[in-house]
């Protein structure tokens, strides 16, 4: 995704942080930053759309208007970089013993107390080989419990984490859009030995945070591709496996539609986006309308079986090996799409600057 981009009244955005769920942008005008806590995108396309909707307020305007315009920061994140700056990477081994330290001494203050049950580590923890490093740990962290404890309301749980954070003497980042707070951490316990990066991932329910997040086990070769290629198999799938036209203009042609969309942090939701722009007219982007959003699933194996087909389950499509061979098997409920989700993976693979498949590129050359 790009590193800026510039949209409405000179707002720029800026890349802050990018991995295999998307990127998160901070916006400025004049250079002031003007959204707190910045917005996440899951792609180069829902960027743009956003980009294309978003103007100043009269607010930020008169606040700004005449003050004198600031160098913006050049600081971009990408998957495996820091969000907390003076972090560095750790062997698996350090992995290891930083997260024993964070069990023992962070997940209790904020009120966590079972692995499993209210807290996990996900991604590529302890899936590497020990001279392959690791820029931070990802814990999944339930918000239920969090604000259950601690007496807060969901929206409450992401700056009160991070004010308990740096009262305990820790430097922060918090990033609203992936709804997580990235935190130094003592590698092995003790900073001499230098500081680590730990991501606390608000979650709503961690099987679905363990399905999401899950990363093969590089060690025993459970696959060759990251994970991120797995989860956008899977995206392309729902979002083109429903979509039903909701408002046709006079001419018959379509106005509103509603899709299925995947939300790394949440589940399943069905969304409406509208084809009508601000001068009344069509245009070639749809635009998401706020407040439209529908909830339809965040179990795995529901969500398993709409995409793959009844039957199958999530531990069977765990890797994208296992996920294609899905998709190209005769039973797969999509067969009538697979033109377009096979198109959409490729705009999102490509749209990542990571390489194709040779699964793909073999199967179908003439597209990849």
């Amino acid at each position: 995704m790009p590193d800026k981009l510039i949209g409405n009244d000179e707002i720029v955005f800026l890349k802050t942080k990018e991995d295999s769920r998307g990127a998160h942008y901070n916006l400025y005008y004049k250079g002031h930053d003007i959204e707190k806590g910045g917005a996440r995108f899951g792609s180069e396309k829902e960027l743009k759309a956003f980009a294309d909707d978003y103007i100043l307020s009269n607010q930020w305007y008169n606040k700004l208007k005449y003050e004198d315009s600031k160098p913006l920061p050049e600081s971009v994140v990408n998957e495996g970089g820091n969000a907390v700056e003076e972090s560095r990477p750790m062997k698996q081994s350090e992995v290891i013993k930083t997260f024993e330290w964070a069990e023992k001494n962070i997940l209790p203050v904020i009120g966590l107390a079972g692995k499993g049950v209210d807290y996990s580590p996900i991604g590529s923890y302890a899936k590497k080989s020990e001279d392959v490093t690791s820029g931070d740990i990802d814990i999944a962290v339930s918000v239920d419990k969090i604000a259950g404890v601690n007496g807060l309301t969901f929206e409450e749980v992401l700056p009160w984490l991070d004010e308990k954070l740096k009262a305990l003497g820790y430097s922060t980042k918090m990033v609203r859009g992936f709804e997580q707070i990235s935190f130094g951490a003592p590698i092995n316990g003790d900073f001499k030995n230098g500081v680590g990066q730990i991501d606390l991932m608000l979650s709503t329910d961690l099987n679905w945070s363990k399905f999401m997040y899950h990363s093969p086990n590089f060690i025993t070769g459970e696959s060759k591709y990251k994970g991120m290629y797995r989860n956008v198999l899977l995206m392309s799938i729902v979002s083109e496996m429903f979509k039903e036209s909701s408002k046709l203009t006079p001419e018959g042609d379509t106005e509103q539609y509603k899709q299925y969309v995947v939300r790394l942090e949440k589940g399943i939701y069905q969304v409406e986006k509208s084809f009508m722009g601000k001068k009344g007219s069509l245009i070639k982007t749809a635009k998401l309308l706020k407040d439209q959003d529908k909830f339809i699933t965040n179990t795995p194996e529901e969500v398993v079986e709409l995409a793959f087909g009844e039957g199958v389950k999530p531990l069977e499509v765990m890797t994208f090996e296992d996920a294609w061979v899905r998709l190209r098997s005769p039973k797969f409920p999509h067969k009538k799409k697979l033109d377009q989700i096979l198109n959409r993976f490729k705009a999102y693979i490509l749209a990542s600057k990571m390489p194709l498949p040779s699964e793909a590129v073999e199967a179908y050359p003439n597209l990849f």
